[in-house]
């Protein structure tokens, strides 16, 4: 999973099926002999994911505005929710009107699928290893186009997104998150 500025991605894979068309001038095999036409596709490996939306205004349940405005060093005027999800996917606005930091705590459908949604995101060689206590580990990565740390721990996802430069921002408050959100 890739992260881009202002929404988490949906990290679904895409199963693609195709259909086998006979060859112009074959016989056809007798019916016992064919195989079953599938009309829809087969049930999927992973629980498709939630892409989570600032739905709702109301107050993050495990981050306050004034943590991420001292965290991120931009002052947070606004915090919109998606409680589709639990916790809660948390969107901080700046004072302009923009997402300028977001969080979102999800589950996996196993500690491997965890694990590969994290490294998808940050992959190794191409971002900073991080940890934190509790046993969340992964990585960070920061730059013009904004900072996110994404870690796992079991089954659970942690991602922290920011439009700042900084990695260490992001890392700061993941630090902050991860023992308040409860597996």
């Amino acid at each position: 999973m890739r992260i881009a500025s202002g929404a988490l991605p949906a990290t679904v894979s895409v199963v693609l099926l195709g259909v086998l068309a006979g060859c112009g001038g074959a016989v056809p095999e007798p019916a016992a002999e064919r195989g079953t036409i599938r009309t829809a596709p087969p049930p999927s490996r992973e629980p498709e994911v939630l892409e989570p939306e600032p739905v709702a205004e109301a107050d993050c349940p495990y981050l306050s505005l004034d943590e991420v405005s001292r965290l991120n060093g931009e002052l947070a005027t606004e915090v919109r929710i998606d409680d589709r999800v639990d916790p809660a996917a948390c969107f901080f606005y700046s004072s302009d009107g923009a997402v300028q930091l977001t969080t979102t705590v999800f589950t996996a459908g196993s500690a491997e699928a965890a694990t590969r949604l994290v490294d998808e995101s940050a992959p190794v060689g191409e971002s900073e290893r991080s940890d934190i206590g509790g046993g969340w580990t992964g990585g960070r990565t920061g730059g013009a186009g904004g900072a996110l740390v994404v870690l796992a721990r079991g089954t659970q996802v942690l991602a922290v997104q920011s439009t700042q430069e900084q990695s260490v921002k992001v890392q700061r408050v993941a630090e902050l998150v991860a023992p308040r959100v409860v597996a």
